[in-house]
């Protein structure tokens, strides 16, 4: 006889499935800058002190007075962010293992929170109104096609023009995943590299970091859903867009460094903190409440340069 009917069984307790994306890079783009205000402002120099000034000393030895220092400030500021999830005393007596109705309200919402902050800077270093300095491909010029684009003839663009305006050449680089993909792929670098048609698609990050030139890769590989709360339709769509963003930073802030920008947090935050507090309405219930402090500085925006519509 036909079976006609799924059997169910209980729910395993090892196993459960879904979208939870770990790849944000948010965070390691720019050098951390601990500070304790929330409002306040950035030390910055001028370029007064690498102009070619007359040094000859004249009469008695007298040295000619030139002031070298012009002192600049730009500003911050701290946004608090924070999101707030309930777990009632049903989602505790009705989620049987492997769910946890506290820790997968935690998870959800501290999810959310980052992928709003990830897009937020995704959208503001991917926007070519931000970055003055950049190109827009096209046709047989996007790096996809690999009978006709030079992948590295851009790279060359994006690093003359940033070291022309600014004295020093890209060390990073931030692409999405698709794009990662495809000069993975691209014959000219597999070239440059000394490999075969037999490496492509295998490529490292450190070795297309090599062909570039550059000291770090960071890849954006994070989607999110687009369509409308409450639909049942998904829209999954890369947070990270077809563009490649070159530009320079220091790993570590300091004194008397240039860098594209710098990434603001308060002193002694952690970079999220999770509230529980229990509610009475509905009775038995918990709040969590989670909170993310930041901030972005773009400290100079002739440090970077922008390719959209790379593939």
């Amino acid at each position: 006889m036909a079976q006609t009917a799924a059997m169910y069984d209980k729910l395993l307790t090892t196993v459960s499935t879904g979208y939870f994306p770990t790849g944000f890079i948010a965070t390691k783009i720019f050098p951390s800058l601990p500070v304790k205000q929330s409002t306040g402002a950035l030390a910055g120099y001028g370029s007064d002190h690498i102009r070619i000034e007359n040094t000859l000393m004249g009469g008695r030895g007298k040295a000619p007075r030139y002031e070298s220092m012009t002192r600049k400030i730009s500003y911050y500021s701290v946004e608090r962010h924070g999101i707030e999830g309930l777990v009632t005393q049903d989602d505790y007596d009705n989620y049987d293992l492997p769910y946890d109705a506290e820790k997968d309200e935690t998870i959800g919402i501290t999810t959310v929170l980052t992928i709003g902050k990830e897009k937020a800077m995704a959208d503001q270093l991917m926007n070519k109104d931000v970055v003055k300095s950049n190109v827009t491909l096209s046709g047989e010029n996007q790096l996809s096609n690999y009978e006709k684009s030079d992948p590295l003839a851009v790279v060359r663009q994006a690093q003359n023009t940033i070291y022309d305006k600014c004295g020093l050449a890209p060390n990073k680089v931030i692409m999405n995943w698709k794009v990662y993909n495809a000069l993975s792929y691209h014959p000219k670098i597999l070239g440059n590299l000394g490999y075969s048609q037999a490496r492509a698609g295998t490529l490292t990050t450190e070795e297309l970091a090599k062909a570039m030139k550059i000291e770090t890769l960071l890849i954006g590989n994070t989607s999110y859903n687009a369509a409308a709360y409450g639909k049942n339709a998904e829209n999954m769509t890369s947070i990270w867009s077809d563009d490649i963003l070159f530009y320079y930073a220091p790993d570590i802030a300091g004194k008397y460094q240039m860098s594209f920008g710098y990434y603001i947090i308060k002193s002694g935050e952690t970079p999220l903190q999770v509230y529980t507090e229990n509610e009475f309405n509905p009775p038995g219930a918990k709040k969590i409440l989670v909170t993310d402090n930041y901030g972005i500085s773009l400290t100079n925006i002739n440090a970077a340069f922008l390719v959209k519509a790379a593939i």
